[in-house]
């Protein structure tokens, strides 16, 4: 009787091992593989990518939202302000939604960013004036802005909510309407650092020194 319960023990912890390892290994396929095949397979964004590496120096720091920071580390070798989402706008993490079970891989092995630092970047790209976007960008010791058009665009209700604020206050539509507009500036209800920047404006205080029409990166002078 005790062998079997045993056996049976240990089949159990057989099965709940090789669950986990599943998961543990979908996991690390989403977050490393598929986004850095995502993100040098576009040739624009890996343009933009190669352009960093190229011209600034080793110990440079780059503020973007935090989908592009595997490209700036992997690809650019320059360090990012923020690598991955806060569990304040995990909802916004597309591998999150892959599975039913999902949620429960990346509450185990998701490496989330202080909620603190993530509002910050989103107080950047929502900031009205270049003064308080350039402080928030020193405070992290950031040397240069890296946008993409019009993806940013499209993400900017994820960017509002994680700066604390209500998307419709910035914004004319909703989510699902802003991916299907997004070229049409008129959805922008409130211009801010960050769509202009997305937008390509010349914007004071930010030296454009990259645009190739998609990728736009920006030296911070302010």
């Amino acid at each position: 009787m005790a062998r079997k319960i045993i056996l049976g023990l240990v089949i159990v912890f057989l099965v709940v091992f090789l669950v986990f390892l599943g998961m543990w290994l979908d996991f690390n396929e989403t977050q490393r593989v598929a986004v850095m095949n995502w993100l040098a397979s576009d040739q624009k964004l890996r343009d933009g990518f190669l352009w960093i590496a190229e011209n600034t120096a080793s110990g440079v720091r780059v503020l973007a939202w935090w989908d592009y920071a595997d490209g700036i580390l992997e690809i650019s070798h320059r360090d990012v302000v923020i690598r991955e989402a806060s569990r304040e706008i995990k909802w916004t993490i597309a591998g999150m939604h892959k599975y039913p079970w999902s949620w429960i891989e990346y509450e185990l092995w998701y490496p989330f960013e202080p909620d603190e630092k993530v509002r910050d970047v989103g107080r950047f790209f929502i900031a009205e004036d270049t003064s308080a976007a350039v402080e928030i960008a020193k405070k992290y010791g950031a040397d240069y802005v890296f946008v993409v058009y019009p993806d940013d665009i499209t993400k900017f209700y994820a960017i509002v909510v994680a700066g604390g604020k209500q998307p419709d206050e910035y914004l004319e539509k909703t989510e699902g309407e802003i991916i299907k507009m997004v070229e049409q500036r008129a959805i922008i209800k409130k211009e801010t650092i960050g769509t202009r920047l997305i937008y390509g404006d010349e914007t004071a205080g930010f030296e454009k020194v990259f645009d190739n029409g998609r990728v736009r990166i920006y030296k911070i002078v302010g």
